[in-house]
């Protein structure tokens, strides 16, 4: 379970970049301490002064463009993020030279946070967009990123590149800090008692009783800002009640003894600048003309589905008899199923 304890803050810390640190192209020693503690403490934190706005709005408004372009081919259930049909995923315009940002792709104050974090020697785990549709009403269920039995410690972080103020008039995301510590998947709901993963989702009665000590938070964070946050942490996706898609752009790294099984598509064009630093990249490139025809289809079974669960059979081949095992495993009978879930398992 993930228990709290009364008078913890309710909204995440915020790191701010000093001058000093800018120059020499490093956190200090007592910002990288700081990271280290918002994030094993909150699961969550704010990383201010570490990019300019101007590359922020040209993916604002190339990203815009594409947002209303692919919405109405948006019509499953599938096609959405954990079954409310007011959010999904994109791609971010990986082949279009000009919008490729070091600043955003690889940032050197983002690498050093995640290491901060996860430790050295982290992967590029994935590459994706979060666009929450404007004029929307319904929310999502409160869930974590974890559609699988995920490890007993961070074993990814994810970075989201802000397009706009993140605010509740523009749907911001509900976090409930501090959640991820000492997380396990017997938290989560299953479809089934036979099942082979669980679904993301809360159960409830656990969200009853941290409301208790902890209760969640729709964050405010200004344009410009960059989210840092453990995956595991609990949140839910909100209502965007303003006339503007609201983005944010998502860069997942994984810790260095997490499995590399799993590949994400990018286009050829992205290849010099994401494979231009240490920070390995779990990429399969492909042509630009290939990745465009497949770059927005997220859902369910498509080409970009985001996969998070290690690949048993690999695992296998490479000695690991059991495949993937975490002293998260449940026990028999752990399993609490939970009829008529909406949420998918991935």
């Amino acid at each position: 379970m993930a228990p709290s304890i009364p008078g913890l803050p309710l909204h995440p810390g915020v790191v701010t970049l000093s001058p000093e640190e800018l120059a020499a192209g490093k956190w200090n020693r007592a910002n990288r301490q700081r990271i280290a503690e918002f994030m094993h403490r909150d699961g969550l934190l704010v990383m201010s002064g570490i990019i300019t706005k101007e590359p922020l709005l040209a993916l604002r408004e190339a990203m815009t463009t594409t947002s209303q372009a692919i919405k109405a081919s948006k019509t499953n259930v599938s096609d959405f993020n954990h079954g409310v049909m007011t959010n999904f995923l994109q791609s971010p315009p990986m082949s279009t030279k000009e919008l490729l940002f070091p600043e955003v792709y690889q940032n050197t104050f983002v690498h050093q946070a995640v290491e901060t974090y996860l430790g050295n020697g982290v992967a590029m785990a994935f590459l994706t967009a979060n666009t929450a549709l404007a004029n929307t009403t319904d929310r999502q269920p409160v869930h974590k990123d974890a559609s699988f039995v995920s490890p007993a410690a961070p074993y990814t972080a994810v970075v989201n590149f802000l397009l706009s103020d993140f605010k509740p008039s523009n749907g911001s995301t509900e976090f409930w800090l501090g959640s991820h510590a000492n997380t396990s998947p017997v938290e989560q709901a299953w479809k089934s008692s036979d099942a082979a993963v669980p679904t993301c989702n809360v159960l409830q009665e656990l969200l009853d009783e941290r409301r208790k000590t902890r209760p969640p938070v729709q964050v405010e964070v200004p344009f410009g800002s960059v989210l840092l946050r453990d995956p595991r942490t609990w949140h839910a996706g909100m209502p965007n009640p303003s006339d503007e898609d609201r983005i944010m752009i998502a860069i997942g790294y994984s810790a260095p003894w997490f499995p590399r099984d799993q590949r994400f598509l990018a286009p050829m064009t992205s290849k010099p600048l994401l494979t231009s630093t240490s920070i390995e990249t779990l990429a399969t490139f492909i042509p630009d003309e290939e990745w465009e025809l497949v770059s927005q289809k997220w859902g369910v079974g498509e080409p970009m589905q985001l996969k998070y669960l290690p690949d048993d059979e690999k695992r296998r081949a490479e000695g690991e008899d059991k495949g993937w095992v975490t002293i998260n495993d449940l026990k028999d009978g752990e399993k609490v199923v939970v009829s008529g879930i909406k949420a998918v398992s991935g």
